[in-house]
This record gives structure tokens, C-alpha cells and sequence, in this order.
């Protein structure tokens, strides 16, 4: 054999294949399928979080619908029920329009009206002080209702209409107004009472519902340790990686804060490290229960939200349906409009009579239409 010859345990196996295949590196577990409960959970979480959207939608367009046109309404149509309120008492009790006299019926009908601006007035400007002097002088000037005889009193005119009442209720539209901002401050009291015993309810449940979520308690925080661990950007030396990692953590912190296990896996699924993602996928292949505990609780956590939004609605108005499941933020943002438009009609229509007295010629025959 010369030295160029090769060794002998150079020479290949003749019982050995020319090449081997490659082995197979170990594989993490599969995790199983999701069960027919986890798909719904998934679906319901989805549409719980829609529907809360479009609640955050509605309230941040409630609250600018009512700065921007509800309160300037208001205001316009307090000071047209002053204004009225004002100019009725000069004329009825200061200083009688020129022509023919005013009868009793129809100033004690009129006082009555005149009255009812000034709680109008009152309800949404408890500290008006002309308005609160005004019902001062004149609540003892109101006599009791007329009777039958009372027709023949000279103000009294065939064909005199007073303003249309409603003929429902036969209340005046500012006693109507009045009557039901005196309605909602009294539901907005017992909503309240309701939203407290309503939130002892649902602590107790939560309560409840921890023992047996306990176990998705766990998941959610494994994740989010793990995501810590390898995340937080404390630990990081490159500056330009310390912002990345910034900006992780604030989603992981969102997530973990609103128990959103889903969001957290996303982001262990997105951000760590292939071989580490799967090493942590492994332990959760066997805890499908855990983890539809955890999306229970995510679900009850989410429709809770909803709830307190319902609540807080329904404190601001008590024209909304008893049944919480019917009320929608479109049904909301409907009877706000319809709220305004009719605060404009008001306004328009005391513009009208506010056009009749504040003419000293028109005013009399104005009030005499009361009788």
C-alpha cells in the first residue's frame, strides 16, 4: 500500500447506502383542534368587541352632538320661555296693554301659563333669580279653576282660542318639558340605585367566577411573563431596539390589562423567537380548557363594558327602552336627534308668540285668545 492509497476507514461501507437521509429534527407537539365552544368564544368575542366600538363610537358623538347643538338649543329656548315669561307679567299685572280689558278667566289662564314658562325656565336654571322672584309674586294670583259661570265673564270671547294644548294630556308643551326633565332627574336617581346594586351583583359573580377561571388566570399571565422576560426594553443595550421593544410591551401591557389571551399568543406567535414561541406553544397544547377559560372571562369582561355604557345611557335618558338587549348606540344617537328638532320647534313657536308681545298693540288680543 502507498502512501497515497487510501485507509481502509476511508473506504465506503458496501452495506450503506451512498448517501443517508437527513434526520429529522424533533418537532414541538401539535396543538389540538379547536373545539366547537373555542370557535364559538372566538365568534362571540369578535362581535362583543364590535359592539363595544360602536358604543365608543356613539358616546364620543353624543357628548360633541350635545355640545355643539343640544345646549346651544337649550339656551336659546330658556331665554325665549324668559323673555315670554317676562313680558306676560308686564302686561298682565305691570302695565295693562292699551284697548280692550283683559278678562279674569282669561289672566288667571294666562298667570297659569305664564307660570309654567317660569318652572320651565327653572328646571334647567334652578338659580334664575328673575324667574324664581317672578313665581314668588305670582304663585297666590292663580285662583282655582272657573266654573261654570265663568262663562259669562266679559274678557270671555266666542271665538278666542288660547295656544293648542295637547290633547293627550292637556298640558301646555312647557309644562310637558318641565314635567319631563323632573321625569329624568328622578330616573337618573333610580339608575343609579339600580347601577349599584347591579355592580355588587357582578363583583359577586366575578367573584364566583374567578375559582373557576383560575386556571386561564394562569395562562394569561404565563404569556404574559414570557413576553416580559424576553420584551421589556430595560434590558436591551441597542437604543434603536429599546424603542421597538417600548412599543411591544405597551401592547403586551393593553392585552394583559384587558385580558385579551388571544392578542397576548399573537404576539408571542409574532415577536419571540421561533424555537422559544414553539417551546411555549407546547405547555398550552394541553391546556385547551385553560384557555377557554380565559376567553370566557374575556367574553364576560367585554360584555360587562357594554353594560356599564347601556347604564350610563340610560342615566342620561330615561326615554330609552327598559329592556337593555333592544337599546342600540343607533337608538341613542335617533332620540337625540329627535330631542334637538323638537327643542327647535319649541324655540320657533315662541318666537311667534314672543312676535305678538312685543307689540303693545297685538299683546291684549293675545292674552284675551287665553280666555
Amino acid at each position: 500500500m502507498t502512501p497515497d492509497d487510501p485507509c481502509p476507514a476511508d473506504l465506503p461501507d458496501p452495506c450503506l447506502p451512498a448517501t443517508l437521509p437527513p434526520v429529522p429534527a424533533p418537532r414541538a407537539p401539535e396543538p389540538p383542534a379547536p373545539s366547537a365552544r373555542h370557535e364559538r368564544l372566538l365568534r362571540e368575542i369578535e362581535q362583543l368587541r364590535e359592539r363595544l366600538q360602536q358604543w365608543q363610537q356613539c358616546e364620543s358623538r353624543y357628548h360633541e352632538r350635545i355640545a355643539r347643538e343640544l345646549q346651544p338649543e337649550i339656551r336659546r329656548w330658556c331665554d325665549r320661555l324668559r323673555e315670554l315669561a317676562l313680558r306676560m307679567e308686564g302686561a298682565l299685572f305691570l302695565d295693562p296693554p292699551p284697548g280692550k280689558p283683559i278678562g279674569r278667566a282669561a289672566q288667571r289662564r294666562a298667570a297659569e301659563w305664564m307660570l309654567s314658562l317660569a318652572e320651565a325656565v327653572l328646571v334647567e336654571r334652578p338659580d334664575d333669580a328673575e324667574m324664581l322672584a317672578l313665581r314668588a309674586r305670582h304663585q297666590e294670583d292663580v285662583a282655582p279653576p272657573l266654573d261654570a259661570g265663568d262663562e259669562d265673564d266679559p274678557g270671555h270671547e266666542a271665538g278666542a282660542q288660547a295656544p293648542a294644548d295637547d290633547p293627550d294630556d292637556g298640558l301646555e308643551p312647557w309644562e310637558r318639558e318641565a314635567e319631563r326633565r323632573r321625569a329624568q332627574a328622578e330616573a337618573s336617581r333610580r339608575t343609579a340605585r339600580k347601577g349599584r346594586k347591579d355592580q355588587a351583583e357582578r363583583e359577586r359573580r366575578e367573584r364566583h367566577a374567578g375559582r373557576g377561571a383560575s386556571a386561564g388566570t394562569a395562562s394569561l399571565r404565563e404569556v404574559f411573563r414570557r413576553l416580559a422576560s424576553r420584551l421589556h426594553p430595560d434590558r436591551e443595550p441597542d437604543a434603536a431596539e429599546r424603542v421597538r421593544k417600548t412599543a411591544l410591551m405597551q401592547q403586551v401591557n393593553e392585552a394583559y390589562a384587558a385580558g385579551d389571551l388571544l392578542a397576548l399568543l399573537a404576539l408571542q406567535r409574532l415577536h419571540l423567537p421561533e424555537p422559544v414561541a414553539q417551546a411555549a406553544a407546547a405547555p398550552l397544547a394541553t391546556s385547551a380548557n385553560d384557555i377557554e377559560a380565559a376567553l370566557q372571562v374575556q367574553r364576560e369582561r367585554l360584555q360587562a363594558e357594554i353594560d356599564e355604557m347601556v347604564r350610563r345611557f340610560a342615566v342620561l335618558r330615561p326615554d330609552l327602552p327598559a329592556r337593555a338587549d333592544t337599546v342600540t348606540p343607533q337608538l341613542v344617537e335617533t332620540l337625540l336627534g329627535t330631542e334637538i328638532r323638537e327643542l327647535r320647534a319649541r324655540s320657533t313657536a315662541l318666537e311667534r308668540d314672543l312676535g305678538w308681545c312685543r307689540d303693545r298693540e297685538t299683546v291684549g288680543a293675545w292674552l284675551r285668545a287665553f280666555g
